[in-house]
């Protein structure tokens, strides 16, 4: 148990140093499609943290599939950032329990200095939580959402700063402000293909 629990930007502080000592990477997912124009500073990145149903990690040097390892649940794999880091999943359920506890997530995003374009979150199903952490300025979550005075989208520009914000990834399309300083987040999720496993 690391946290507090009884205020949240002490513990984001104590997140943050959980963070600050991984080697970040930039995911499969994150250098192709809409992600393809992200900016991504040196050293950061963005990696899935949890579980998966893709077994197929990559090819090694002889041409042999390399697999991902088994998770604890039937039929799913580990996220390589989980297989690299299996610590975190105690922390991110420690950290949740304490301040979402009605949330229930089946996947992680965390990012490093990695500045999204706008995007929806076509296999996020429902609503996400996310969460800035750094010694970051500016960095606000921009949102297109619907005005109530004219048929354009108005921005919805919103301080995720050691502040968790609930959004709809899925429904709204959505972008990271530019800012100095490190900036790191982090997205409970989930994920629509396993949501539907879960259930079964």
């Amino acid at each position: 148990m690391i946290f507090k629990g009884s205020n949240l930007s002490e513990d984001c502080e104590l997140l943050l140093k959980e963070l600050e000592r991984l080697d970040f990477y930039r995911g499969t997912e994150r250098r192709s499609g809409q992600f393809k124009g992200a900016k991504c500073k040196k050293g950061g990145g963005s990696m899935l943290y949890g579980t998966t149903w893709k077994g197929y990690l990559k090819y090694d040097e002889n041409g042999e599939k390399v697999y991902r390892t088994k998770a604890p649940e039937k039929g799913l794999y580990l996220t390589k950032c989980r297989d690299l880091y299996p610590e975190l999943n105690d922390i991110f359920i420690e950290f949740t329990k304490k301040y979402i506890p009605e949330f229930k997530w089946t996947q992680v995003q965390l990012n490093k200095n990695f500045q999204s374009p706008p995007h929806f979150d076509a296999a996020n199903i429902g609503e996400s939580y996310i969460l800035g952490l750094g010694d970051y300025t500016k960095g606000r979550l921009f949102m297109e959402v619907e005005s109530s005075f004219t048929d354009e989208p108005m921005i919805r520009k919103e301080n995720i700063k050691n502040r968790l914000f609930c959004f709809n990834g899925s429904k709204y399309k959505h972008w990271t402000e530019d800012y100095e300083g490190n900036r790191y987040s982090v997205v409970f999720f989930n994920n629509n293909k396993m949501k539907k496993i879960s259930e079964t």
